[in-house]
């Protein structure tokens, strides 16, 4: 876990001494964007000032325990052409075991904000700072929720490869912390994200390779969970996008499996004003 805390420390310093990300900002659109989501990390790429971008990620999961279904809804808005605003609700999530027990309700919400730098220092580097809220909804006793407030600052990096059909390498650090927590799990809501890959365009279809790792080297901590995330993105005409891919859990921490598909559509309101 020193590793991964070494990592997150890395990233962040290279975010602010890099290329000179923070003197180099500049809001013009240079760089190429093939897609708008992936599956389990988040991009550096912003909305536009006044875009509008709605998702549908239903999932369904097989854990050691049991199976779900989860239908997260998500928004975003441009407030400018590099800062966004996000929102999240788990509306419907449904657990069941294999004794043909069930519980179902709605799940948790989250809010988010990221500010993006975009080829920064006139490179193909793009960099992104990040901030995540997440509100429980739902009971703790059903175990659709764990109950908690969680935030996560997050930082984003990635380089686009122009002479390789612009792949694109990118990579997510972030650190969760909750609140609401009982005494004897006073660490166990604390986690280390690290999430990264790659897409490789082909026209109108992308596909997309992740690896993501959750892990708590805190006292109470035993978790470290490791997934491969291989996916397939659809990019469609009039601003939709569809998307199917499958996590699967490389060591005995991790759910066995996720099955994610993607549904965004994208419009922008300044445009339909004019």
């Amino acid at each position: 876990m020193r590793l991964h805390l070494f990592l997150f420390i890395l990233l962040n310093v290279l975010l602010f001494y890099s290329n000179g990300v923070i003197a180099q900002d500049d809001t013009r659109k240079t760089y190429n964007q093939p897609l708008q989501d992936v599956f389990q990390t988040e991009l550096v790429y912003p909305q536009e000032k006044g875009e509008v971008q709605l998702t549908l990620n239903p999932e369904i999961g097989n854990t050691e325990d049991l199976n779900y279904i989860n239908f997260p809804v998500l928004a975003e808005y441009g407030i400018t052409d590099n800062w966004q605003l996000g929102f999240s609700w788990s509306s419907f999530q449904n657990n069941f075991d294999g004794n043909n027990t069930s519980v179902s309700g709605i799940g948790d919400i989250e809010f988010d904000t990221q500010y993006s730098f975009m080829n920064v220092g006139k490179t193909n580097f793009h960099a992104a700072l990040g901030f995540e809220l997440e509100i429980p909804l739902s009971s703790e006793e059903k175990g659709i929720s764990e109950g908690r407030y969680e935030y996560m600052p997050y930082s984003l990096f990635a380089i686009d490869l122009p002479s390789l059909n612009n792949i694109q390498i990118f990579t997510q650090a972030g650190f969760s912390f909750s609140t609401n927590k009982a005494e004897n799990d006073e660490e166990e809501g604390n986690k280390l994200f690290l999430s990264g890959g790659l897409f490789v365009p082909l026209k109108n279809v992308i596909f997309d390779l992740e690896l993501t790792s959750i892990g708590n080297p805190w006292e109470n901590g035993n978790e470290n969970q490791l997934y491969l995330t291989p996916g397939i993105i659809l990019n469609l005409p009039g601003g939709w996008e569809t998307g199917f891919g499958t996590s699967i859990g490389l060591n005995k921490e991790s759910d066995k499996y996720l099955v994610l598909a993607m549904v965004t559509f994208e419009f922008n309101l300044m445009e339909e004003n004019d």
